[in-house]
């Protein structure tokens, strides 16, 4: 990642703790492969995919969506927000951002996160 890279996706984090966190919250990207998240928050996921499928993706079939496609259809950025412990969840289309706030209670980091070399 160049320089200019860094910086717009510093801005993209910086506008995203704006709106979702609020201005002074504290945002870390983190890999969704390390988190685990709730059955009720996959069904959040799920219900937020299709209305947004249906509103900005003409020609979409939200009604057919698997819980695991909802839940990849949110994992272009993820960030745990320091303040509120929760997640945020980001779905980039068609240069629009669409994020979900998951609560602290309904995700946890994964035990095993694999080898480390």
């Amino acid at each position: 990642m160049n320089n200019h890279e860094y910086r717009e996706a510093s801005e993209d984090r910086g506008k995203i703790a704006q709106v979702m966190a609020g201005e002074s919250s504290i945002l870390h990207e983190l890999d969704f492969q390390d988190v685990a998240i709730s059955a009720n928050a996959i069904q959040t996921l799920r219900k937020a995919a299709v209305a947004v499928m249906q509103r900005f993706m003409p020609g979409s079939r939200p009604e057919k969506l698997t819980n695991s496609q909802a839940v990849a259809f949110f994992i272009d950025r993820v960030f745990w927000d320091q303040d509120s412990k929760g997640l945020i969840l980001c779905a980039d289309i068609a240069e629009r951002s669409f994020c979900i706030p998951i609560p602290s209670e309904h995700w946890h980091m994964k035990d095993d996160l694999g080898t480390i070399q």
